[in-house]
């Protein structure tokens, strides 16, 4: 049997755990679907701040030339940080998004 060997130590921890309550407090992608309804396609994301986003296809340009069966075709990345369309390859990251549609939102600030 193998003796185990502690590789992160306390302070390692500490200073993580330092690092966690620092971070800035950016919303996160709790849901995310598209929706291919008649005259208006869209994406609708559910963030952790409790905002809803509908975004419609025309302003993602992720989506330009997508089949609806590609568009429909999603994930919210683990981090939570974003939404990517395996069969395009392609997808968008939620803070630089964010940024790019309503500039920087202060914590704690619907837009």
């Amino acid at each position: 049997m193998a003796d185990w060997v502690l590789a992160t130590t306390d302070e390692e921890i500490d200073a993580a755990l330092e690092a966690a309550r620092n971070a800035p407090d950016e919303p996160l992608i709790v849901e995310a679907a598209y929706r291919p309804e008649p005259g208006l396609e869209f994406l609708m994301l559910k963030l952790s701040d409790g905002r809803r986003l509908l975004i419609p296809r025309e302003e993602l340009d992720e989506l330009k030339n997508a089949m609806v069966e590609q568009a429909t075709d999603l994930f919210i990345v683990p981090s939570g940080t974003g939404v990517w369309w395996p069969q395009l390859d392609d997808g968008i990251y939620l803070p630089d998004f964010l940024e790019y549609r309503w500039g920087k939102v202060p914590r704690g600030v619907a837009a």
